[in-house]
């Protein structure tokens, strides 16, 4: 009797437990699967955190939230996004160029946690914005293959900020006499130049600034660097209107 007893007693705990589970699972499908975007701000100066103003928006372009970091090193949160969706983060702080960052939410049927930082330009005139990762080869002065995709984003942020103009300011990759260096920061110059214009920025906003050095800032390495990593000149835009 006792043995009967504890089988109804475990038959009826299963059912409970499936009961269960099935309305959780029902419940998440009405709701949909939440996921959650945290991570920081950061300086493209000094990469540090710092707060600003952003919104967010769903693939059709429209606003589904706002907000701004309250505190810089607490970072910022959005959550509600949906499982296998894509979004789009606005830096909307007049402190900072405008800039859009693609968020592509993975497919998942659990609540999940996705880490991301940001890093945003100061709108000043005069600051240096390094193009990274450098888009020449060593000796080269066309664009290196592969570096389309850094190139648009870089165009992007000049048509979100048409008020914006700048200079581009290549480094040569050694020292050598003025002529040199030179013409190799101008035709580097006029490449950059070339794919912004291309990309839809125009003409009138930039201009090509000459080096009359290897670049103080982050010049060449006095020894020889590991096999495989070799110095090419930094490649920079200026901002010289807002």
């Amino acid at each position: 009797m006792m043995n009967f007893n504890a089988k109804l007693i475990a038959l009826l705990f299963g059912l409970v437990i499936l009961f269960t589970s099935t309305l959780s699972l029902s419940a998440q499908s009405a709701i949909g699967t939440v996921v959650t975007l945290t991570g920081y701000i950061l300086n493209g100066n000094n990469l540090l955190p710092v707060e600003a103003h952003y919104a967010l928006y769903d693939a059709t372009g429209k606003k589904v939230g706002q907000s701004h970091t309250a505190n810089a090193h607490d970072g910022y949160l959005v959550t509600g996004l949906r499982s296998g969706e894509q979004y789009l983060i606005k830096v909307e702080d007049p402190r900072y160029l405008k800039q859009e960052f693609k968020i592509e939410v993975p497919k998942t049927s659990k609540y999940a946690e996705i880490s991301k930082d940001f890093v945003v330009r100061p709108m000043e005139v005069g600051r240096k914005m390094a193009m990274q990762p450098v888009p020449f080869d060593l000796k080269k002065t066309a664009l290196k293959v592969g570096t389309e995709q850094d190139m648009d984003e870089v165009a992007r942020m000049l048509i979100l900020n048409p008020s914006v103009n700048v200079d581009v300011l290549c480094y040569p990759d050694e020292n050598g006499n003025a002529d040199a260096i030179q013409q190799v920061s101008a035709a580097r110059g006029a490449s950059l130049k070339a794919f912004l214009i291309k990309a839809g920025v125009s003409a009138q906003r930039v201009s090509v600034r000459n080096a009359a050095s290897t670049d103080p800032i982050n010049p060449p390495p006095l020894r020889k660097g590991a096999k495989g990593k070799r110095y090419v000149g930094p490649a920079y835009l200026v901002i010289t209107k807002v």
